[in-house]
This record gives structure tokens, C-alpha cells and sequence, in this order.
């Protein structure tokens, strides 16, 4: 990453709030189990790899459980010029990324708390879908709804991709994360 000063900031994080953070603290969340709120986080060259084996330029990118923006923030070093957003259902984690956005002056990336449902996708979005945490039958549903229903879209997933009839389209990749060394990513384009 080339903004090395942002990078220690993130990196930083980990130290100061990893087990920290399970406060359950907002609307959305306060009825979840406190262990659901884990903390794991994909280094700058495997988010790179899979960003760059998308094989169209994306209108927009959007992060499905952003935390504190690391994947946004790697996508802004990558294409700045190209709108990132993150969406999460952690406020503090959220807060924390908004004040380096702040401190940083990044312009084209926005996090926020919300319900990706009640999320708009567009034509053209390339979906980052942090989704280890979400129960297997609900993300294979909303990826094959998102796949379905947006011609255009593409999908960076830790979960398997498994839509009838979009199977040929799905590139497997084994990539390191701070959790194990080859963890399985699926991209659909």
C-alpha cells in the first residue's frame, strides 16, 4: 500500500482493539450474540489479487461487511479515482474508519451502518462480500439474487458462489488472511 502512514493506522487496529470491540452498540445489532463480532482482516496483496482479476472496470465498489475499511482503503490506494463504499453493521468500527477517512481526506469513500438489504446496488457494482459471519443459505441467496438481478455486477466472496446457471463464471482462489493461510475466495464476473 503506498499511503504507508494509513496502513499503520489499520494495522494499529488490530493492537488496540481486537476483543475489544464486542460491545453490542447500535440499533441493528443489539440483538446478536456478542461472540458473532470476530475480528480478521485480509492483507493488501491478497485484496489486490483478487480486485485486479476482475476483468471490467467497475462503477462503483462496495464493501458488504466494510468494518473499519480495510478493503475500501486498499481499493482507494488501487483505483482512486473509482467511488468505494462500506457498509457495516458495527458503529464503532465504522466510526473508527470514518476519522481516517477524515484524517486522510479521502473524498471517494463513505462508510456507514446499515442494512445491506435496504442497500441500493447499482448496475455495475463490484460487491466485496465479507461474509464468514452470515449463515451459508442467506449469502448464497442474496449473491444469486444480487447475480440475477443486476446483469452488470461482480462479486468478491469469502463464501462459495453457488447460483444455478452462473457457475461457469466463478473463479476460485486460495489466499492468505490473518486467520489461515489459504482461505478460500470466490469471484464472479
Amino acid at each position: 500500500m503506498k499511503n504507508i502512514s494509513l496502513l499503520n493506522d489499520l494495522t494499529e487496529y488490530i493492537e488496540k482493539y481486537r476483543g475489544k470491540d464486542k460491545e453490542v452498540s447500535n440499533e441493528l445489532t443489539k440483538n446478536l450474540e456478542k461472540d458473532v463480532f470476530t475480528y480478521g482482516s485480509t492483507p493488501y496483496d491478497t485484496a489486490k489479487k483478487l480486485i485486479t482479476s476482475i476483468n471490467k472496470e467497475p462503477k462503483r465498489f462496495v464493501v458488504v461487511g466494510t468494518s473499519i475499511g480495510w478493503v475500501n482503503f486498499y481499493w482507494n490506494d488501487i483505483y482512486p479515482n473509482i467511488p468505494s463504499v462500506g457498509l457495516d453493521l458495527h458503529s464503532l468500527r465504522v466510526d473508527y474508519g470514518n476519522k481516517l477517512i477524515e484524517k486522510y481526506n479521502l473524498t471517494n469513500i463513505k462508510l456507514f451502518v446499515g442494512d445491506l438489504y435496504k442497500f441500493e446496488f447499482k448496475e455495475g457494482d463490484m460487491v466485496w462480500m465479507s461474509n464468514l459471519c452470515f449463515e451459508s443459505e442467506i449469502v448464497t441467496k442474496f449473491m444469486c439474487d444480487l447475480i440475477k438481478s443486476y446483469k452488470n455486477i461482480s462479486l468478491i466472496s469469502y463464501r462459495q458462489i453457488n447460483c444455478d446457471g452462473f457457475k461457469d463464471r466463478v473463479k476460485t482462489y486460495k489466499l492468505p488472511v490473518s486467520w489461515m493461510p489459504e482461505q478460500p475466495f470466490f469471484v464472479y464476473e
